[in-house]
């Protein structure tokens, strides 16, 4: 299956073809839809069946791309011949990644207790475009466990301003005695 490193060749090699094509946009949403397509639970078990011929999960990718880009196809094509079709939202995610990079985008997740209204989103994205100097595409998320406050997280940055830590850093200082203050 492929993995890690192997995943982000495909989707580098998938990346620098579309961009040859200038068609990056495009093939991310061939990806993703492949990656939902092939990785149902029918479709999984299906390319997973050793017994199964090559040439009839070849004919379901067929099937599931009609109208996708060839070499989109023929990359998912391998990617299943080689037994790795589950690897195939890992590829699209890396490809996804690799498409913000190149247009100077990050991807931000916010998660608060309340759900954010617009004007603070976009005050939060403008925010982090100020601090990253980059444009940023927010996934706003709801999670009544944080209580208060938000937690953004950016690639691998993690920006926890939410109440829930503050209050477990308290219970943590106030465990520990007086000889933490």
């Amino acid at each position: 299956m492929a993995r890690g490193p192997t995943a982000r060749r495909y989707a580098q090699a998938l990346f620098d073809l579309a961009r040859e094509q200038g068609e990056t946009e495009q093939w991310l949403d061939q990806l993703r839809h492949a990656a939902e397509r092939l990785t149902e639970p029918a479709a999984a078990l299906y390319l997973g069946v050793p017994r199964v011929p090559t040439e009839d999960k070849l004919a379901l990718v067929l099937q599931a791309l009609s109208g996708a880009h060839p070499l989109v196809v023929n990359a998912v094509s391998l990617l299943v011949q080689r037994g790795a079709a589950a690897s195939l939202p890992q590829v699209a995610q890396v490809y996804g990644g690799l498409l913000d990079e190149s247009m100077g985008r990050a991807r931000a997740s916010i998660t608060s207790a309340e759900a954010l209204s617009r004007a603070q989103q976009g005050k939060l994205s403008g925010l982090l475009e100020t601090m990253l100097k980059k444009e940023i595409v927010l996934d706003a998320a709801v999670d009544s466990a944080v209580i208060g406050g938000v937690v953004v997280r950016v690639g691998d940055q993690v920006i926890d301003g939410s109440v829930r830590t503050r209050l477990d850093g308290l219970r943590r200082r106030l465990a520990q005695g007086p000889s933490a203050a």
